[in-house]
């Protein structure tokens, strides 16, 4: 059997499939250069790549030194360029002079190669929204946007670095207006208990949670419960599947609350809340959270929840979905057509959920807090940012404060693209905190 030549880069598995992973817990500077480098760049192609970058003097100096020890070239105005990196998490890095030497360089780039961004996840713009999730989204028009991974630092913050690639999709028409302004403060309006990244171990599930498809970590739902309420509050999760949310509240001496859609996950939570020796109220209502305004709810002090990511557990090929199918286990949330994981149209799914949440905010007490846990979607090779998106439309009546990432390090990682092109596994998940005001 011939094997497939690697027209990508030089690297072999061992190499490759780490970078895959979506987030890199940081080491130094040059390690994080020497890494894309060696990933976006063939340093054995004639003729040898070019490579190009904006930023502070030393994240240039360390650029043009790794560049010349793998031999390789730091391009000219003149050259074209493989690959091309922008430092925003320099001081005293201007925004607006970075994008015009984006704009200035980026058509440059050889076909099907890549542009990288490093920058802050939490600085926001005047409008509140990370100054990361803007640029992406306003250059998103302009070259193809592939993907983006978190830098998880070792002070409990993170960078975030974006990659777009120059393809038979790229517009390369600059946006008609740029919002460049920004804040250098941190989302951050709470000194919080824990690193704005972390890594979990979820604790084995039982034979019922197990056959929740999608389910999110007790330790989770406990480490934000604890930050944001106290005994006595009342917690609510409009989306409850199996009742991760008000077992944990419950068990932390707080009031628990949800809607769930599902017949039998319904039974489940409920089962799973009358097992604990409580004197807390809850309740978990059968139904669609789309009639939230028609349920008995208690006024709200704290809601945390995860949507479905879309109709993702519909797509078939996921190598997860396969495991689950094999063992007979159900594969989705439901068949009921109501249920958001089953709408196929993006933009139709996204406004239903903004609706809901608008509604739930309605329930939320004024001060009180609202946590989304969410992910970014990669589709047919198409880029969603639902976590983005959320955000823009939500900021509309509740305001962003901080932004947490649950980042997981035992899933197995999947040669996407390998020998061809960068696809990430994604393997962090957004945790959104809002406040109402």
């Amino acid at each position: 059997m011939t094997k497939t030549q690697n027209n990508f880069n030089d690297l072999g598995p061992k190499e490759w499939l780490p970078f895959q992973k979506s987030f890199t817990i940081f080491e130094d500077m040059d390690s994080l250069i020497i890494k894309n480098l060696r990933f976006f760049t063939k340093t054995s192609h004639a003729p040898s790549p070019k490579v190009g970058s904006f930023g502070s003097t030393d994240f240039q100096h360390k650029i043009k030194s790794n560049v010349k020890k793998m031999g390789i070239n730091y391009g000219n105005k003149q050259d074209t360029f493989d690959f091309l990196a922008v430092d925003l998490v320099g001081k005293n890095i201007d925004l607006e002079s970075a994008l015009n030497w984006i704009f200035q360089f980026a058509p440059k780039l050889n076909s099907r190669k890549f542009l990288w961004i490093l920058l802050p996840t939490n600085h926001v713009n005047d409008n509140g929204i990370p100054v990361a999730w803007s640029l992406s989204d306003q250059l998103a028009g302009y070259l193809t946007r592939k993907d983006e991974k978190i830098i998880c630092l070792p002070d409990g913050n993170t960078w975030t670095s974006l990659y777009f690639r120059k393809d038979e999709n790229s517009k390369l028409i600059p946006p008609k207006s740029i919002q460049t302004s920004q804040r250098q403060a941190s989302l951050k309006l709470y000194s919080l208990s824990f690193k704005n990244w972390f890594i979990l171990k979820p604790k084995p599930r039982s034979r019922d949670e197990i056959l929740h498809p999608a389910k999110y970590p007790e330790n989770l739902v406990n480490m934000y419960v604890q930050e944001f309420t106290k005994k006595g509050d009342t917690v609510f999760d409009p989306m409850s599947g199996t009742g991760t949310t008000q077992v944990e509240s419950l068990n932390l001496g707080r009031h628990a609350f949800g809607i769930e859609l599902s017949k039998l996950f319904h039974r489940i939570a409920s089962n799973r809340c009358d097992e604990i020796s409580t004197k807390c109220d809850y309740s978990i209502f059968l139904g669609d959270a789309r009639n939230i305004s028609s349920f008995n709810l208690p006024e709200l002090d704290y809601v945390i929840t995860s949507p479905p990511y879309w109709n993702m557990l519909n797509m078939r090929g996921a190598e997860v979905q396969a495991a689950r199918k094999a063992k007979g286990l159900q594969t989705n949330y439901s068949d009921n057509d109501n249920d958001l994981g089953n709408l196929d149209d993006y933009q139709n799914f996204l406004d239903i959920l903004v609706d809901i949440y608008d509604k739930t905010i309605a329930r939320l007490k004024n001060g009180g807090h609202f946590t989304i846990v969410v992910k970014n979607i990669k589709k047919k090779g198409n880029h969603y940012p639902l976590a983005f998106d959320l955000t823009k439309r939500l900021i509309n009546f509740i305001q962003l404060k901080h932004i947490g990432f649950w980042c997981q390090d035992d899933l197995q990682i999947a040669p996407y693209g390998y020998k061809h092109t960068w696809v990430s596994n994604t393997f962090h998940h957004y945790c959104l905190t809002f406040q109402k005001p």
